[in-house]
């Protein structure tokens, strides 16, 4: 997982935390079964409330973000893949 800008985001991931940019930080992560080379996850984390979302991007998004509490990014997506998302 790498921490990228929040600009570099997902635009409906990006849309989402319209007006509250200051309370989260982004990152991408590698799908592990990626057919192209553009389908990863784009996640944000808020880490003041424990807080984060994550959406799939590239060929076959859906562009839906998932929210759910977390104690790191990586918890989100680990949440995320186990289909544990509590909402």
């Amino acid at each position: 997982m790498i921490k990228i800008n929040l600009t570099d985001l997902d635009a409906n991931l990006f849309a989402e935390i319209a007006g509250d940019e200051a309370d989260y930080e982004a990152f991408e992560a590698a799908y592990d079964g990626a057919t192209v080379s553009n389908q990863c996850y784009h996640i944000v984390f808020a880490k003041d409330y424990n807080r984060g979302g994550i959406v799939f991007v590239g060929s076959g998004s859906s562009g839906v973000t998932e929210w759910t509490d977390a104690n790191s990014p990586e918890d989100v997506l680990a949440r995320f893949v186990a289909d544990e998302m509590v909402r």
